[in-house]
């Protein structure tokens, strides 16, 4: 009964360093003002911490069935104003780091204007950070530095309306070997006015989801220990507006220890 009783602990342990190690969207924010839990938030189909096994179907929209969550509110927000998402494990602690410092990796934000059907829905790319080569720092390592927090600005130069805003972490522990790469989508549902209603010349480079990451895309097949982020791409299109890119620095990526 010992032996049995000492497996059962360790299995759950075990179990639990593996959830600890993965990530959600917890909550939104304006400013100080920080929305409840899940709330405009769609909801995740299965385990609500658990990455994406297969980036090629339409889990990777919004890690659920289809990018769609009908009994989902908007939040309405204003062009050109600050924007911010909240990842967590699991509460809204301080002890509560995001994910594990070992899941290092870039983070991408998307908007898509909604459409009767969501495979119809075109996506661009509003916000990412892979390795910043002055502080040698993943994005992952900045939103944990901020307890979770990523800030952004909903673009002035887009269309107003109702659109799906697309959050992801990228973890690469696992990256070189092929679909290592564990994907942490989650959508929020925005209704966008203040906005210009064009957008500038050059316009935002439209994807797909499914269909905007191949395997073998240099962001996704990575060897982070290997490369140490010096030379890493972000996956997907540019940024819309273009951002300028920063200047390199030296590189001396410190590998935490696995879970």
């Amino acid at each position: 009964m010992r032996s049995l009783s000492f497996a059962a602990v360790a299995l759950c342990a075990i179990a639990g360093q593996v959830v600890q190690a993965h990530t959600q969207l917890y909550n939104v924010a304006i400013g100080d003002m920080i929305f409840k839990r899940g709330q405009y938030i769609q909801p995740v189909v299965g385990p609500r911490l658990s990455p994406v096994a297969n980036f090629t179907t339409k889990e990777i929209r919004c890690r659920n069935n289809d990018g769609t969550s009908p009994k989902t509110e908007y939040l309405s927000v204003k062009a050109g104003n600050e924007f911010s998402v909240v990842w967590r494990h699991h509460n809204d602690t301080l002890e509560d780091n995001m994910v594990s410092p070992s899941h290092r990796g870039p983070c991408m934000i998307y908007l898509g204007k909604v459409e009767d059907n969501p495979d119809d829905i075109k996506w661009f790319k509003i916000y990412d950070l892979g390795f910043n080569k002055e502080t040698n720092k993943w994005c992952s390592d900045v939103a944990r530095d901020n307890h979770g927090r990523v800030d952004i600005v909903i673009p002035k130069d887009i269309e107003n309306g109702k659109y799906i805003l697309r959050t992801e972490l990228l973890a690469l522990h696992k990256a070189m070997d092929p679909w290592g790469a564990q994907f942490y989508p989650n959508c929020v549902q925005l209704d966008i006015s203040g906005a210009s209603n064009k957008f500038l010349d050059p316009p935002p480079e439209f994807v797909s989801f499914p269909g905007a990451y191949e395997p073998d895309h240099p962001g996704i097949l990575y060897n982070r220990r290997i490369d140490k982020g010096l030379n890493y791409v972000v996956p997907g299109p540019a940024v819309y507006p273009p951002v300028e890119a920063e200047s390199p620095s030296s590189v001396s990526e410190e590998e935490p220890n696995e879970p």
